[in-house]
């Protein structure tokens, strides 16, 4: 089961009773096929098999050791240093939030109760990682995060909230994620700046997937709700707090999960409708204009511009069951495992040599 799935069961059961450091270059980006005149390496970070694992250039890295399974939800990159957070569950069927670097893993919560590491963002020599932890006694959760360990409870009169991403900029921390009060229908979309709360979205829709990221000391935000009883998404990014944008490029589904900037440019992978049919693929938007890069069962959930190139990370669902995790380059697939588990690609970051 997911963040999101849980943050619904346990939001269910009150009413009865689921960046890392972008690339900040200010040269425009060419959509075209071409690669990038320097070598690069290219890092991603998900799962396969329901295990916890990075690739650097394809070759696997095991994060989860434990019998249970895991995952990983955000990376960064810094150096020589690979920085990795998600979760694993314990001997006791707990969710216990997760940092590994380097492979090194640190548990973030004490494992008496579920929680999760969702994002990762490194200032200097601070490593900041937001998520969330059931609160005692409870079947909702507190969203927090952590800087350098210690953990930042983001107090909200709401019974649950979550925490999806992180960013700093100087000395100004931001945290995206969603809330939801015991009476309502539906979670809002909300961040936090220095800990001071204020809601993106209403209850009029439904929140769904959010990211945040930095370029130079811009903050840029990005939200997906769920608009209708149909279960159709759309997506709105923002910069520096500004009204938001609403993606419109002729579909009813655009369904964002991750951002990316360079220059004046704003990048939103995610997945969509392809016009004229019922297909979901995995997309991404330059400025709100859509890319399609798979087919049908395909989703992306991460993006990185480096140079000239434009990578996409994801996966591709496989007939019979599995999914193989998937990155795009200038929107060529490059599959990184077999399809036999469940593999998926939930962050991608490229350095440069």
């Amino acid at each position: 089961m997911n963040i999101k799935s849980l943050f619904y069961a346990s939001s269910l059961l009150l009413l009865t009773g689921i960046t890392s450091i972008q690339c900040g270059s200010s040269d425009d980006t060419d959509d075209s096929d071409t690669s990038s005149s320097t070598e690069s390496t290219v890092y991603a970070a998900g799962r396969e098999g329901y295990k916890a694992k990075y690739w650097k250039n394809g070759s696997a890295v095991a994060l989860g050791q434990g019998s249970g399974s895991s995952d990983v939800k955000g990376m960064a990159i810094v150096g020589d240093d690979v920085h990795n957070v998600g979760f694993e569950i314990n001997a006791n069927g707990k969710y216990v939030a997760k940092y590994w670097k380097n492979g090194v893993a640190t548990d973030l919560t004490d494992g008496s109760r579920d929680a999760y590491a969702n994002d990762i963002f490194i200032s200097g020599n601070d490593v900041y990682i937001a998520g969330q932890e059931m609160k005692p006694g409870e079947n909702t959760y507190a969203a927090k995060y952590w800087k350098n360990g210690v953990a930042v409870n983001l107090t909200d009169e709401a019974q649950n909230v979550i925490a999806t991403g992180i960013a700093v900029v100087g000395n100004d921390v931001y945290v995206i994620g969603e809330r939801r009060m015991q009476n309502w229908l539906t979670p809002v979309t909300c961040f936090w700046k220095n800990g001071q709360r204020t809601d993106l979205s209403d209850q009029t829709t439904t929140a769904d997937d959010q990211a945040i990221t930095v370029s130079g000391s811009d903050v840029y935000m990005m939200w997906s709700v769920s608009y209708n009883s149909s279960g159709q998404l759309q997506t709105r990014y923002s910069k520096n707090l500004a009204s938001p944008t609403l993606i419109q490029d002729g579909t009813s589904y655009a369904g964002g999960t991750a951002i990316a900037v360079k220059g004046n440019d704003v990048y939103i992978a995610g997945t969509g409708s392809v016009p004229n049919s019922q297909s979901l693929v995995s997309k991404y938007w330059k400025n709100g204009s859509p890319v399609i890069l798979g087919s049908d069962g395909s989703a992306a959930l991460s993006i990185d511009v480096s140079g000239n190139d434009i990578y996409v990370g994801g996966y591709h669902q496989i007939t019979g069951g599995g999914s193989e995790a998937v990155y795009w380059k200038n929107g060529k697939a490059q599959q990184i495992t077999s399809g036999t588990g469940s593999g998926m690609i939930r962050q991608i970051f490229v350095k440069q040599q």
